[in-house]
């Protein structure tokens, strides 16, 4: 089981609120992802973090009528990794989002305090249960990533959630090849490092958005879609959307890509 394509998806964080419920964008942010949707960008990532609950709630409403053309990505944060609560969380989830089942399910960050054997158990018995059909981890090493999957009986680890750009390469040493050789799905947060990438000029950048007629928002995310990785970048409005989707349907040349990764 592989995400679906096109690898673009549509970031939450920031609708409803960071860390804390604010219903000032709720509005707008419903519009906005129905907009994505309408452009065939199915892929939609949230957590149970999120807005304290409400970011799903957008979604969910978000999605109302439609959930066929959504593909859905919510974790489970690191203070609900019991067994119990692990459960406890996708039912919560599942509530807010108004669904049936997530289509990927996601341990957000690892912890040193809950046991991940009771983490991974907890994450099977919700794909057994037919609450979740695929789950994955996020922000794991390749070595929490293999013992997380030793803990599981018939299920596969099929994603892992990083923050990956142009300005943040680590993962590109270890995390990357695991996944590859393993046939895990990549999906990188933060393709535009917060916005660093274009706070300053970036004469590469420039460059290439010119010889291309695209932004450097757009050269950004084409350089991680074209290694076959998902790139969830922020969906606030519908112009954020229409920029990154614009993103899609050309490709940079093979010499631009090695420019962009050796800069």
């Amino acid at each position: 089981m592989h995400l679906p394509q096109p690898y673009l998806g549509m970031g939450t964080w920031g609708m409803g609120g960071t860390w804390e419920r604010n219903p000032d964008n709720i509005d707008v942010s419903i519009e906005a992802l129905r907009f994505g949707l309408s452009l065939g960008l199915k892929i939609i990532d949230v957590a149970e973090l999120y807005g304290g609950g409400l970011s799903e709630e957008i979604v969910g409403r978000a999605i109302a009528g439609r959930r066929e053309e959504a593909y859905l990505i919510s974790k489970v944060w690191k203070t609900n990794l019991r067994y119990d609560d692990v459960l406890r969380a996708a039912h919560g989830s599942l509530k807010r989002l108004n669904t049936d089942y997530l289509d990927l399910y996601l341990v957000h960050w690892p912890s040193e305090e809950m046991p991940l054997s009771e983490t991974m158990r907890a994450m099977e018995h919700l794909v057994d249960e037919n609450l979740v059909r695929a789950i994955g981890v996020s922000n794991f090493s390749p070595q929490l990533m293999e013992e997380a999957q030793s803990y599981l009986k018939h299920t596969a680890i099929i994603a892992h959630e990083f923050e990956y750009n142009l300005l943040t390469r680590e993962a590109e040493h270890e995390v990357i090849p695991y996944c590859r050789a393993h046939d895990i799905d990549l999906i990188a947060y933060r393709p535009f490092a917060k916005g660093a990438l274009t706070q300053h000029t970036n004469v590469l950048l420039e460059e290439l958005a010119k010889k291309y007629d695209k932004t450097p928002n757009q050269i950004a995310l084409n350089w991680i879609i074209s290694q076959d990785i998902v790139a969830i970048p922020k969906s606030s409005s519908e112009a954020h959307i229409k920029e990154n989707a614009d993103a899609l349907g050309w490709e940079l040349s093979p010499q631009d890509i090695e420019r962009l990764r050796s800069a």
